[in-house]
This record gives C-alpha cells, structure tokens and sequence, in this order.
C-alpha cells in the first residue's frame, strides 16, 4: 500500500460540513493519537506505519478539531460568559438583601412608632420645648435609637425612677434607623439624641426625668405632677455642669422651702437642716477645687516631628539608638520635658499667697491641687511616649539620662508627699464640721478633736510633721475659731 501523505487526508470538520451524519471518530484501541480514516481510502486495515506525518506541523493538522477528552473550541467564551451571569446574579443577589434588610429596619422602625402614645408625647414635647425642636423632630430623632425599652422600663410599675437622654454631635444613623435623612451622607456629624445610652464622650446637654416613686404605673393624665425634669450642661465641661446645677437649681430650691416636716420642730431638725445645706456647699468646694486641679495640671509637650509608633520592638528601638541624628533629637525631646516639670516643681517651692481668714481646710485644698498636678505628671512619665525616648536614649547611652533619672526621683518624691499630706489632712475635714454648728457644747468638742487630730498629724505624718507646717496649721486653725466665734456672738 502506497503511503498516504499527511496533507492529503481530509479532516471532517462536523457533521454538517459533511454533508451527512456520518461515522463517530472512534478512538484507537492503543490510545494513540486518534487520527481517523476517511471513507475513501483504499480497504484494508493499514499499519501504524502506514500513515507518517511529515512534520509536527502535519502531526497537529491531522488530529480532530475536537474529542471526546478535549472541551470544544467555543467553551472558554461560554465560561466567561457563564462566569459574568453568575456575577451578576450575585449582584442582583446582594442588591436585594440590601433591600431585605431595609424593608427589615422600616419595619422595625413602624413598629416602634405604633407604641408612641401620650406618656411618650410629652416626653416629646418637653424635650421640644427645651431643645427648640418641634415634637416631629424629637420623635424622628428617638426613634433613630434600636429600641424603646427605655421608656417601658419609665412608665412601668416598679421600673426605672430615672429616664435620661444625650443632647450632642455625632455620627449620623446608618440604614438600621429605618429612614433615610436628606442631604446627610454615612460619617456625617450631626446632632443626636440618645435615649439612654451615654457616648464614649459626654459634652453635650443631659435631659433626664425622675420620678419619686414607682409604685404604679405612669399615667398620661398626671404625669406632669408625677415626674420631676431637669437639665444638665455639659458643653463647658462635666463638672462645671454639676456644679452650675446643684448651685443654681437645687441649692436655692433648698434654702426658699419650709416644708420641713418635722424637721422644724426640734433644735436636732434644725441641726439635720444647717448639716444638709453645708454638706452641699462642702461638695460643691470640692467640685471648684476639681476644676482647678484638673486647670492647673501640665502636659508634656507633643513632640509630632517623632513617630513614636516606630519606636516599640527591640529591633526598632536598636536602630535609632545607632542613628546619631535621631539621638540626638530625642534628647531635645527629653530637655523639652525636663524643663516643664523642673518649672512644675520650683512653683511648688514657692511661699504661696494665702487670704488673711484662710482655715486649716485650705491647707487642704492646697495638697489636694498638688497631688492632681504631680499625679498626671507622673502618668506622663510611664507613658509609652516617654518611655520609647527613654529606651532609646538608653542603649545609646546619653548622658542626659543621668539628670533626667535625677529630675524623675525629685518628682516622684513629691507626688509621694502631696499623696501623704492629703491622707492625713482629710481627718481636719471630719473634725471641723462642728465648729461651724454656733452650738458652744459641740464647739468645745470639736476643739479638742481638732486638736488631736493635728496631733496625730506630727506624730505619724513622714512630710507634714516640720515645725514650718504645723505652726502654719495652727496660725490657719486660730483664724478659722477667730472668725466662728464672732459668727457666734452675732447670732
């Protein structure tokens, strides 16, 4: 049989190009490379041999456009296009429970306002009133919040005796609200109202209601008699907030009544009565020296040329120490702060100026300002600030550590004795309130205490027992009966 040559052989491309249906390409027996036949050759089974392609190029030109082992020619695009509706079902997907959980949170947010009635309508209208708002407006902000459990809780029997909410900027509601704010996109600020939940900053206005028993349920026809409403300003700082109230509501409020109840008819009522009123003036001295300590306390400087986050492994810390230029500018860093608090403490050292009527219980007052102030210092100093300059300048050796650990040991002994002056000046507080009842018997009393409690002071006080302080404690405490004692006689 003659050799059949490779470009001669007719490769049927489909049954359709054939013209007819035609024989299947069968797969050789010998799992060869599957070259077929065509009808016309002549009879006879030819030989493996028989047929010898000229080049790989015929070698790839007789074999079959396509097998039963090999993927069409066409299915790549089908794939691809397979692959982009299968993207943008999921689109579609996602699309629609994005919408699910909308239609979820308008839900939510219709059920909530089903349950607002008149007991929740004039919460609204007093939150309106004191926050210039209309009803409509405070509704839409409470029902921004998850939940009205709050108010539940308020009108129930035997709930909550207090209902507070947060007048002040934040982030605007996401899509769980159930409504959609006009011209207010996501990270937006706005003003917000919360229903008893406290932000991780308080700076706003607090809005609260109380009620003075919870023994029945709230009722919308009496609750203006019931419930009791005041307002909190924290826009200028918590404690002067507390402080403006409790002097400019609640002490006033106290000294105009006279219904005492049987307070009024025994001298120990009148006593509970004078006792009441000076405890809240003794508060709020302590919350005027708070806002002072907390004024008068000094903050190292931020030094932002420095990447203090660079600076936290070993390795880290390593490779500064070795770069002289960073060495040397965390050494300017640590003279910046030695010099603040060698400023704090020669301001410590100094005779200070004090008022000619000034009592024992300034003394006081004095150690506690300088406990804060030496205190927040200290807290500075182990911070991870200080203590990355620290560590660096450390294994590279500087010399201005030697002064700086000489600078720390000063100030830390300070905050002890500031520390120690305060614990032991805080027993004067207990044993001067009677000397301010005008009650001769108690005052006698409260003399001596006095005295042994300053005894005790030299005795046991490691700072406070120098002869300097303790004639200064008792200059102070000669003024302070001088100044009672005339009280006395013009009652």
């Amino acid at each position: 049989m003659e050799e059949v040559p490779g470009d001669q052989i007719e490769i049927p491309k489909t049954e359709e190009d054939a013209g007819q249906p035609g024989p299947s390409p069968a797969a050789p027996e010998d799992g060869g490379s599957g070259t077929t036949v065509p009808e016309d050759t002549p009879p006879g089974p030819p030989a493996s041999e028989d047929i010898v392609p000229s080049s790989a190029g015929h070698a790839r030109q007789t074999a079959p456009l396509h097998s039963s082992e090999d993927p069409p020619a066409y299915l790549p695009a089908s794939r691809r296009m397979s692959k982009f509706r299968r993207s943008v079902s999921g689109v579609q997907s996602l699309q629609e429970t994005i919408k699910e959980k909308q239609a979820r949170y308008r839900d939510a947010r219709e059920s909530r306002k089903m349950k607002v009635d008149a007991s929740y309508k004039y919460i609204f209208e007093v939150l309106g009133d004191r926050l210039s708002l209309d009803v409509t407006t405070v509704e839409e902000m409470i029902l921004d919040g998850p939940s009205l459990a709050a108010f539940d809780n308020f009108f129930a029997k035997g709930g909550n005796r207090t209902l507070k909410f947060l007048y002040q900027e934040g982030d605007a509601p996401g899509v769980e609200c159930g409504r959609t704010i006009p011209g207010v996109v996501k990270g937006t600020k706005i003003m917000r109202l919360y229903v008893d939940t406290t932000p991780d900053k308080f700076k706003g206005l607090c809005l609260f209601f109380t009620r003075y028993k919870n023994d029945i349920p709230v009722n919308a026809k009496t609750m203006h008699e019931e419930i009791y409403f005041c307002t909190l300003d924290a826009t200028e700082g918590l404690l002067l907030g507390v402080r403006n109230m409790l002097s400019k509501i609640f002490l006033p409020a106290i000294l105009a009544t006279n219904n005492w109840g049987a307070l009024n008819q025994t001298k120990q009522g009148t006593y509970e009565k004078q006792n009441f009123t000076e405890t809240i003036n003794r508060y709020l001295s302590f919350l005027d020296g708070a806002t002072i300590s907390i004024k008068g306390t000094v903050e190292l400087k931020k030094v932002d040329s420095v990447d203090f986050s660079k600076l936290q492994s070993f390795e880290e810390v390593t490779a500064a120490a070795a770069n002289p230029d960073t060495v040397h500018e965390l050494e300017d860093v640590l003279m910046i702060w030695y010099k603040q608090i060698e400023q704090v403490l020669i301001e410590s050292e100094q005779m200070r100026k004090e008022a000619d009527d000034s009592g024992p219980l300034t003394e006081l007052e004095h150690w506690k300002r300088m406990s804060a102030k030496f205190n927040f210092i200290i807290e500075q100093i182990k911070g991870p600030s200080c203590k990355c300059v620290i560590n660096v300048l450390n294994i590279a050796h500087s010399k201005q550590l030697k002064i700086w650990r000489e600078l720390d040991a000063r100030i830390t002994d300070t905050a002890n004795e500031s520390k120690d002056n305060v614990r032991y000046l805080y027993t004067l507080e207990k044993v001067c309130q009677p000397l301010y009842n005008y009650d001769l018997v108690s005052m006698a009393h409260g003399i001596q205490n006095l005295i042994n409690a300053i005894r005790m002071i030299h005795s046991v006080s490691r700072y406070y027992n120098t002869s300097e302080r303790m004639t200064s404690l008792f200059i102070k405490m000669q003024r302070s009966l001088a100044g009672i004692l005339g009280g006395l006689f013009v009652h």
